[in-house]
């Protein structure tokens, strides 16, 4: 049976048993992990996962709110489809209203945006060559300065299928190579790099570059001092932009404003950056991790501006958010406010029970975040610094202490290095950086042209992001 015909019985079985809207997600997934430390692999594991994700709703088309249920069917087979769903439909009728799910995108949809990259052939090719391939980065960092190397590399395949009860959807598959390198020039020395793509040409190189780039950074953070706390102007690379700018996009979210964790609320069509800052979710962008013809409820994938020249454009939205975002909006009699799904509906789980193959209900989730590039290069964003200032190349532990107005901290991990009068003077170590969303969003003074996706455990919604410069940041000394 396809993976066409397998949905297809789903979601008929489905409308079958009295659910009124239905979802079927098909996913059937490869992948791959080698980790390494001290300079060897001591890990390489394969998982193989096919599993049928079941969205079920009941209730009339005009209720506010509708009765949902879920459920996971490992290795579907017709069998298990024709016992399982008739019984979680029985459970449906149970169940109380979901205040966040207001109906999916009913339209009828003939077409989808094509896109070029999703998959690369060379995949099949990587279980075999990538042993040679971390080896090759591990003495690539070696030969750069490091003393250890460790790190985790990952990729794989999938083959999504999606097909709701209002016919949209379809079938795609895709590749990724995703890795951490950090290297030690002694043990309290290290820098990171990454490596993030769905394009597997040449990626041996591409893992070497960021094995020498990791080594450097340790061999250059080699002796560092503590440096005392104080206001700085602050270099971000792009991994920890992506971190810190990341956070933020991340409040353009309704479910997150509802929640009372967005800084973003209240700021709408308000200039929050400098003009040089324009940042879009695209889940179209070459190479994207998270690039993709449609999203979870069959709505062709589309770009949505979310800072345009520094001023907060947009929200995202799936189907249900953005029909309660308008009767919100109509309540205070502002009625020329009617948004549409951005096609960010993605089917998932909230976060406080279930697993990760769990899911419970439709949310709003980013695809790719996109920063438009800047004029300036790295050196010149150091020549340019006459006053005090930090550069940070990753950081870990991004904690607030208020989600609401965007209070936060984050710890410098790796490689740091204090820039005085234009020129890098030290590494630098037990910093602490603390800091407002929205203040340093305004107090952007430089935007790079080496814009990279960052994807990591930092960083989970992949981030298209060059360095980008703030001034006047806080730094306090951590905690050893």
């Amino acid at each position: 049976m396809t993976d066409e015909e397998l949905m297809k019985m789903a979601v008929d079985t489905a409308l079958g048993q009295g659910a009124k809207e239905v979802i079927a997600q098909l996913i059937e997934e490869e992948e791959h992990q080698i980790r390494f430390s001290n300079s060897q692999t001591d890990i390489a594991k394969r998982w193989k996962r096919n599993y049928l994700d079941i969205f079920l709703t009941s209730g009339h088309p005009l209720s506010l709110g509708k009765k949902i249920n879920t459920l996971t069917i490992h290795d579907p087979t017709p069998k298990k489809i024709k016992t399982q769903i008739p019984r979680e439909v029985r459970v449906l009728r149970s169940l109380p209203k979901s205040k966040l799910y207001w109906g999916m995108d009913s339209a009828s949809h003939s077409t989808y945006p094509s896109l070029k990259g999703l998959y690369d052939e060379r995949i099949d090719e990587m279980p075999e060559e990538a042993p040679c391939i971390v080896d090759d980065t591990i003495s690539a960092s070696h030969e750069a300065g490091a003393k250890k190397v460790s790190g985790v590399l990952y990729f794989g395949k999938t083959n999504k299928g999606l097909l709701t009860s209002h016919g949209n959807g379809g079938v795609y598959r895709t590749s990724y190579c995703r890795a951490t390198v950090r290297s030690f020039h002694d043990d309290n020395s290290s820098g990171q790099s990454l490596v993030v793509t769905r394009n597997l040409k040449d990626i041996d190189k591409k893992m070497m570059d960021a094995g020498s780039r990791a080594g450097r950074l340790a061999k250059r953070s080699a002796g560092g001092k503590e440096e005392k706390g104080g206001r700085y102007d602050l270099i971000m690379s792009p991994t920890v932009a992506g971190n810190i700018f990341g956070t933020l996009l991340s409040s353009a979210n309704p479910i997150m404003m509802l929640g009372g964790m967005s800084c973003l609320k209240g700021k709408m069509d308000e200039q929050i950056g400098p003009d040089s800052l324009s940042v879009r979710d695209d889940p179209l962008v070459n190479d994207g991790m998270n690039s993709r013809p449609f999203d979870d409820e069959g709505t062709p994938s589309k770009r949505t501006p979310l800072i345009d020249e520094g001023v907060f454009s947009n929200l995202l939205h799936n189907t249900s958010t953005a029909k309660l975002w308008k009767l919100l909006n109509w309540i205070k009699l502002k009625f020329w406010i009617r948004p549409t799904t951005t096609s960010n509906s993605v089917l998932g789980q909230l976060g406080m029970t279930g697993s990760d193959d769990d899911p419970r209900t439709l949310l709003v989730g980013p695809s790719n975040y996109v920063f438009e590039p800047g004029t300036f290069t790295l050196n010149e964003m150091i020549s340019s610094s006459k006053r005090p200032t930090i550069y940070m190349t990753s950081n870990w532990y991004t904690r607030f202490t208020n989600m609401r107005e965007g209070k936060f901290s984050t710890v410098p991990r790796d490689a740091a290095f204090l820039i005085q009068d234009g020129e890098v003077k030290r590494p630098v170590r037990n910093l602490r950086l603390k800091g407002d969303l929205l203040k340093m969003c305004g107090d952007i003074t430089g935007i790079g042209k080496d814009v990279r996706q960052i994807q990591w455990w930092e960083v989970s919604t992949p981030t298209f992001v060059p360095h980008i410069k703030v001034k006047d940041c806080t730094f306090t000394k951590a905690k050893s």
